[in-house]
């Protein structure tokens, strides 16, 4: 996902076998990801290639929703229901945690029904807005 790694909107597709390459790019089209608007998706792709910035705007942000999780876990009322395997923490939360936390401004939504909410971290997450969150969760009775 490229928002999460720092561009500005698209995602990255690597193929490692070229048989399962041979309709992609007709797919893509038919799906009205057309060739003219890709150079301008691309262009911070190049970036994030080069000297495996991606990979370390990955890790951080992997880093971040582990240690997101862990914080998260002394917080009544939330419950990680899912190991953290990436950059997303799946929290169940009571309705008034999730609604009091939203009304502080954070900008999450429910997932998977009826109470579970994934929160994600990106290559931009720091330990002050972790620290933030999880007392925003637990100011909350």
């Amino acid at each position: 996902g490229g928002t999460k790694n720092g561009t500005g909107a698209g995602e990255l597709v690597i193929f490692f076998n070229k048989e399962v390459s041979r309709e992609f790019d007709y797919r893509t089209k038919q799906a009205g990801q057309l060739g003219s608007k890709m150079r301008f998706l691309a262009a911070s792709w190049i970036g994030l290639l080069t000297g495996d910035v991606w990979l370390r705007n990955a890790q951080h942000a992997n880093r971040a929703a582990r240690h997101l999780a862990r914080r998260l876990q002394s917080v009544p009322k939330v419950e990680i229901v899912f190991p953290v395997e990436a950059n997303a923490v799946f929290v169940r939360l009571d309705d008034q945690v999730a609604r009091g936390i939203q009304t502080g401004g954070w900008r999450f939504y429910k997932f998977i029904e009826p109470d579970v909410y994934r929160l994600m971290c990106s290559w931009s997450t720091t330990e002050e807005q972790i620290s933030h969150l999880v007392a925003d969760a637990a100011a909350i009775k």
